[in-house]
This record gives structure tokens, C-alpha cells and sequence, in this order.
């Protein structure tokens, strides 16, 4: 008679051995995985500012010049129909969003008492070509909704791309003048209420940044008791809840400027601890640095490291054509100095 054998099963210790082997596979897996997704998604970051620099030279080759950063004629921020609209409307027929970009009215506000239902509406239209992969903040945030004169806006669409100022980061305009002005330290490709030229980009056209990202972060108090925050990064436009732009404000919670522009002056990537200007900075989610797309339409990876001085304009402004850092130079249109490799 055949013998027969009893069949043996995995004894618990064997089964943990694999069980152990396969957690150890997938923590060896997960890391290149993620990062995988997350050169994917830099990659797209960068096709983004790609597209939105073609649509800046397509501008140009119309106009004759880049648009204008931010638009603040009347001081004060009463509704006196003075613009309010920043770069980023300019450019939606350029980025296949025509549609849109004809039913806006540029001579009222982009939102607010004096304004239109097609401005408002259009205020809460989402572009995803101006949303980083990477970031995961929300993609609409409330613009003073709360005002009680009807001055706000509901889901006001978010953007991660912000044009370039220059290398300071004061207040971007003059309400002193009459017209609004915007002071010398506007050194930038993108300026409140000017409209500059391929030919005004003196120090080169692929040694110059025109736009960069800049990421959410949500206002909060740091451990020092500094108030920080990156929230207000508004797409088209905006406007105070009085009704009207005023350029001038540069507060981490603010309507002006800071929400549509930024400066070099600040480093990439800056801490969060006592960094209350992180609203006037180009920072993002990559590792290591952010994308930039200079005046040539190129795009550029530039690192946190890069050489950085933090120099302020000074009195009387004497240090406006520098000396400083390679990163304040490449914020700089015309300082007569121009950046070589970096």
C-alpha cells in the first residue's frame, strides 16, 4: 500500500519572516515611487510657466510691450474704477482662454460694487495652468466676502505663479503722486501701472526672471509671535474691502500688489520662522528650489542655495543698481549687472 504523506503548511515564524520581507520591499519601493510622481509633477510645474512665458512673448508681439503688473491709478482704496486687474488677465487669450477673457470689462474692477456679474463670475474660474501640481493648498480662497458693501468676492481662484517685481520688496507703488506711481525700486519685468519692453530688459533676456512660482501657506503665528502666510495669491485680480486697489499694502493679509507680485530681495525657500514677508517671495513644494521662467520664454530650476544677499535699496536709494547677490540680479531688469552661468 502507498504511503501517504501529510502535507505541511508555513509555520507562523516563516510567515512573519515574508510578511517582514514585503514590508521591507515596499519602504524600499515607496520612496522611489514618490519620487517618481513628484519629478512628474515638476515636470508639469515647469510646462506650466512654459506656456504662461510663450503667452507673455505672444503678448508682446501684439502690444509691444509685457503687461503692465498690476494696475492702481487713483490713490486710496475707494471704488473709483481704477483697475485692480493684475498680468495674469492679460494673458487668457494667449493661453486658450479667449471665451473667458471677452466677457471681462477692464474698465470696471475685477469684482466688488463697481464691477460686473461676468467680472465676478470670472473671478472664481479656475486655471489650472497656473496651479503647481506640487502644492496642495486649496485652489479658491473667500476675498473679503464678508464686506458688508459687497466688495468681496466668494471662491476667488488661487494661482502659483507670480510675476517677477524685481529685487526689492517695499511697497509696490506711490500714492503720494497723482497719478499712482511705481517707485525706481521696480526694477522688475512686471510693475504696477508700467509697461516695459524687450529692449528695457537691459542685462538679457535669459539673465532676467519675468515670472515664479509661489505656494500656499496658510496664515498662521509662528513661535516668535510673527504673524506669516502666503494665502492671498490671487489669480486676475483684486481688490481692498473698500472697493478699490491699493497697491501700497504689503501685509501678509492684505489686498495689493504682494497678491499678484514678488520680489528677489527674499530668499527661496525662506524659513517659516520670523518670515513675515514669505507673501513677497518665491518659494514652492519642490525640494530644494523653485521653477523660474525668464525673459527669453526659458524655465529654469534655480536652487535655494543660489547666491543671496538680502540687500535693501537704502537710503536715498543708493544700493539700487547693487552691489548684491546673483539672485537680486536676477530680478533685475537694467542694474548693469548681468548674471552669467548660475
Amino acid at each position: 500500500m502507498a504511503v501517504l504523506k501529510a502535507r505541511r503548511g508555513f509555520t507562523l515564524i516563516e510567515l512573519l519572516v515574508v510578511i517582514a520581507i514585503i514590508a521591507i520591499l515596499i519602504a524600499l519601493l515607496l520612496p522611489a515611487v514618490q519620487q517618481a510622481r513628484e519629478a512628474a509633477r515638476r515636470t508639469q510645474c515647469k510646462n506650466n510657466l512654459k506656456q504662461i512665458g510663450l503667452a507673455l512673448h505672444n503678448y508682446e508681439s501684439t502690444y509691444g510691450c509685457f503687461p503692465l503688473g498690476y494696475i492702481d491709478i487713483v490713490p486710496g482704496g475707494a471704488a473709483n474704477l481704477d483697475g485692480g486687474w493684475a498680468w495674469d488677465a492679460f494673458l487668457l487669450p494667449y493661453i486658450d482662454q479667449a471665451p473667458l477673457y471677452n466677457t471681462l470689462d477692464f474698465n470696471q474692477h475685477p469684482y466688488g460694487s463697481v464691477s460686473t456679474p461676468a467680472n465676478r463670475q470670472a473671478m472664481t474660474v479656475i486655471q489650472p495652468g497656473f496651479r503647481c501640481p506640487s502644492d496642495n493648498g486649496p485652489s479658491t480662497r473667500n476675498d473679503n466676502s464678508g464686506n458688508a458693501q459687497g466688495n468681496g468676492v466668494a471662491n476667488h481662484a488661487l494661482s502659483n505663479y507670480m510675476g517677477c517685481l524685481g529685487a526689492f520688496d517695499g511697497d509696490v507703488c506711490v500714492t503720494s503722486t497723482t497719478p499712482v506711481s511705481s517707485p525706481a525700486r521696480n526694477n522688475g519685468l512686471l510693475t504696477p501701472n508700467r509697461c516695459q519692453r524687450i529692449r528695457d530688459v537691459i542685462d538679457g533676456t535669459s539673465n532676467t526672471i519675468a515670472i515664479a512660482e509661489a505656494m500656499y501657506i496658510a496664515n498662521q503665528v509662528d513661535v516668535n509671535g510673527d504673524n506669516i502666510g502666503s494665502e492671498r495669491q490671487y489669480q486676475y485680480g483684486n481688490i481692498t474691502t473698500a472697493g478699490g486697489p491699493n497697491c501700497d499694502q504689503i501685509g501678509y493679509n492684505s489686498n495689493g500688489g504682494f497678491n499678484h507680485l514678488r520680489s528677489t530681495r527674499k530668499k527661496i525657500n525662506g524659513p517659516y520662522l520670523q518670515a513675515a514677508s514669505l507673501h513677497r517671495a518665491f518659494h514652492s513644494r519642490h525640494v530644494g528650489g523653485a521653477q523660474f521662467a525668464l525673459c527669453d520664454g526659458s524655465v529654469r530650476f534655480i536652487s535655494e542655495n543660489v547666491d543671496h544677499s538680502g540687500t535693501s535699496i537704502g537710503n536715498n536709494q543708493q544700493f539700487l543698481n547693487g552691489p548684491y547677490g546673483t539672485y537680486q540680479r536676477l530680478g533685475a531688469i537694467a542694474d548693469g549687472q548681468p548674471v552669467g552661468e548660475f
